[in-house]
């Protein structure tokens, strides 16, 4: 059997994404009141049933499990792996979990007059780009838009784009990818 904490979690995750009961249960192959009295507070369901759920959430069985084991989890400055272009006009930090499932999150910063070549994700890929300081010039298969702080862009993750920084002071921001998402609502 394994914590209730679990079924709270499984919960939260079904009513953030606006799935009813009923919809988790068939894509996990269980049945409805398998999945309520999972959900409940005095519910106490089977690592099978666990597992079924995890799978029907597009997530791994120990990412459900310490989640609701470990309410915060911190990682240090240090634990974050950082990466930058050969040239280094850009150089990010990975801010997101190292095992979150088809989730990644980068702060960057760009240097002025420079320009950064995204690579292109799997098909169905999402991309969001924020902006926090300064102007960035972004180029998606050609349409270029330009976004200054505090806007934010939504894209094809699969396709050419870049970054571009024309002004004459850094550019610092968010990108956020959500490998193949699209796929499963029609975006690709």
């Amino acid at each position: 059997m394994v914590t209730n904490l679990v079924g709270t979690r499984i919960r939260a995750i079904r009513t953030m994404r606006k799935w009813t009961q009923q919809q988790l249960a068939d894509l996990a192959g269980i049945p409805r009141a398998t999945l309520a009295t999972a959900e409940r507070d005095d519910g106490n369901p089977s690592l099978a049933v666990v597992f079924r759920i995890a799978t029907a959430l597009g997530m791994p069985l120990d990412d459900l499990v310490e989640a609701a084991e470990n309410l915060i989890q911190v990682y240090s400055s240090e634990q974050m792996p950082r990466v930058s272009s050969g040239d280094g006009v850009y150089r990010a930090v990975t801010v997101s979990p190292p095992n979150v499932f088809h989730f990644f999150q980068q702060a960057f910063h760009l240097q002025p007059d420079s320009t950064y070549d995204g690579k292109p994700h799997p098909p169905g890929s999402e991309e969001y780009l924020y902006i926090l300081r300064g102007e960035v010039i972004l180029d998606v298969a050609g349409e270029c838009v330009c976004l200054r702080a505090g806007d934010s862009a939504r894209f094809r993750g699969n396709v050419l784009h870049s970054y571009r920084n024309a002004c004459q002071e850094e550019a610092w921001g968010v990108v956020t990818i959500l490998d193949g998402v699209g796929k499963k609502n029609g975006v690709s």
